[in-house]
């Protein structure tokens, strides 16, 4: 019959792959109304691999402190993003605020001269057969210098 060679297996070996990053920069306030609010919110997905990856989707949502309690006051979502193998991506979305919870996030806005915004949500992330959902929180201050330069409409840093 036949012979049998012996020799030794290839080995493929996938390279490690660690968590990416995923971290709220910074919120900006653009432009303020009775009936609008105008944010820029800026999401930074930091990508230690070797592999790129993908961000499928990060969607978030708005909430602000109106009394002693949370109010969503907006949504957004980056959509699909490809974050390159050793790199870091900032990501920043405009969102529009035009509903009733904003008239209550505006008058504890007044009343104590500023307020909290927390963003939070969770990116979702694919790089060859692996995947992670990633969390992520932060609550940032509203000032009044924010408000004042949005309603004059100069450019915020």
């Amino acid at each position: 019959m036949g012979r049998i060679m012996n020799r030794p297996a290839e080995r493929f070996t996938m390279p490690v792959l660690h968590e990416p990053f995923v971290s709220l920069e910074e919120v900006k306030l653009r432009a303020l109304s009775l009936s609008s609010l105008e944010l820029e919110v800026m999401i930074r997905v930091q990508n230690s691999n070797s592999l790129g990856v993908t961000l499928r989707e990060l969607p978030f949502t708005v909430l602000c402190s109106a009394g002693d309690q949370n109010q969503e006051i907006a949504t957004g979502n980056t959509g699909r993003v490809k974050i390159p193998a050793r790199g870091s991506t900032v990501l920043r979305m405009p969102v529009t605020s035009q509903n009733a919870a904003l008239i209550g996030a505006l008058a504890t806005f007044v009343t104590r001269g500023g307020m909290q915004v927390t963003i939070q949500g969770t990116a979702t992330i694919d790089c060859i057969l692996f995947g992670w959902s990633i969390p992520f929180t932060k609550t940032l201050a509203v000032t009044m210098a924010q408000v004042a330069e949005a309603v004059a409409g100069a450019k915020p840093d």
